[in-house]
């Protein structure tokens, strides 16, 4: 579960060149649900879903790995 709160992660697709990054977030809209947003597309939200491991088993079947892990914001 993840927990509430200001967070988010940077996931790369690095078999690309340059590697394609997207950000996993709280969802803008509706916090209990996690989002993944393309900051090369505005931030735009591409794919939502009810909790985290949804949103990891999304990433991983598209061959995207994390990076170094979770960032907060204070």
């Amino acid at each position: 579960m993840v927990s509430k709160g200001s967070w988010f992660e940077v996931w790369a697709d690095d078999g690309l060149k340059p590697p394609y990054l997207l950000l996993v977030c709280p969802d803008p809209v509706e916090t209990s649900k996690v989002a993944i947003c393309d900051p090369k597309d505005g931030y735009r939200v591409i794919h939502c879903a009810e909790n985290y491991d949804s949103i990891k088993l999304w990433l991983l079947e598209d061959e995207y790995t994390l990076v170094d892990g979770r960032m907060y914001i204070e």
